[in-house]
């Protein structure tokens, strides 16, 4: 098993370059091709305005969209000169939408997080809860800042015993199997409710070891921190871990909208890059 097409997220924003980057040396890990994509969004102009008025704006709108697809081109096209297997796509649409379609043709999707200082020029943010739910690939959110071409050499897995989580492991097999180092933390084994009676971490160990995977288990009383907060700033920072995988999901995601839930908290505030999977 290994990542063969590598898909990127390319939009306007400054952090683009270092999702890009991160993509270019996966390729390069993997010898993989690595195709960008761009998604210019339909417009979207308030229905209130007047008719003169809301061509303008849809004239503003279309030459934004063009600059916007014309930085993210250029950018591809630079940072990638020097590769071999390449491919670059411009679609529109709904962003979210969009991507997840596309990335079912791919092993593995890169996007960003969503930059509130450095917005797009034109219209939505890529929304990665949106995407994982539907792609039915793997994604890889990277922060807004850092460099993270060496990402793997210390992988933290976060296990609940769900489908969701031993999804991510699984798809995550590549990078567990050239990786430095992985450490397995299960947070409140006997207190969560989501979690599957059955899901003793001694037992996952065991299978990655079959795949030749050292990996070693912890487990971790929350008390009063919150799921996000031990994986965030407690367990991947003391461990410096370069990549967390997690399950994206475990509850249904209107549970999560409405409860606050660890996916959307962790890829808010993650400042390493997280490999999701539903």
């Amino acid at each position: 098993m290994s990542f063969k097409d590598i898909l990127v997220h390319v939009d306007s924003t400054p952090a683009s370059r270092n999702r890009l980057q991160l993509g270019l040396a996966l390729a390069r890990r993997f010898s993989a091709r690595l195709s960008g994509i761009h998604v210019i969004p339909e417009p979207n102009v308030p229905p209130h305005f007047k008719p003169s008025v809301v061509e303008r704006i849809a004239k503003i709108y279309a030459k934004n969209a063009r600059e916007a697809a014309d930085l993210a081109k250029a950018l591809f096209l630079e940072e990638t000169k020097d590769a071999d297997a390449t491919a670059w796509q411009s679609a529109e649409g709904d962003i979210a939408k969009v991507l997840a379609e596309r990335a079912r043709f791919a092993d593995l999707l890169v996007l960003g997080q969503n930059d509130t200082e450095n917005p797009p020029i034109i219209a939505a943010f890529t929304i990665p809860e949106r995407v994982v739910v539907d792609a039915g690939t793997p994604i890889l959110v990277v922060p807004t800042s850092g460099s993270f071409d060496d990402l793997g050499r210390h992988v933290l897995l976060a296990w609940d015993g769900s489908r969701e989580s031993a999804r991510a492991i699984r798809d995550a097999m590549p990078l567990l199997q050239e990786a430095q180092r992985v450490s397995l933390v299960a947070i409140n084994p006997d207190r969560q409710g989501h979690m599957h009676p059955d899901a003793n971490p001694a037992e996952l160990v065991a299978h990655l070891a079959r795949h030749g995977i050292p990996a070693k288990p912890t487990e971790i009383s929350s008390d009063k921190k919150s799921v996000t907060d031990i994986l965030l700033l407690v367990h991947a920072a003391e461990l410096h871990a370069d990549l967390l995988v997690m399950g994206a999901y475990g509850h249904p995601p209107l549970w999560e909208y409405w409860l606050g839930g660890t996916t959307q908290a962790v890829l808010e505030r993650a400042p390493l890059p997280v490999l999701l999977s539903h």
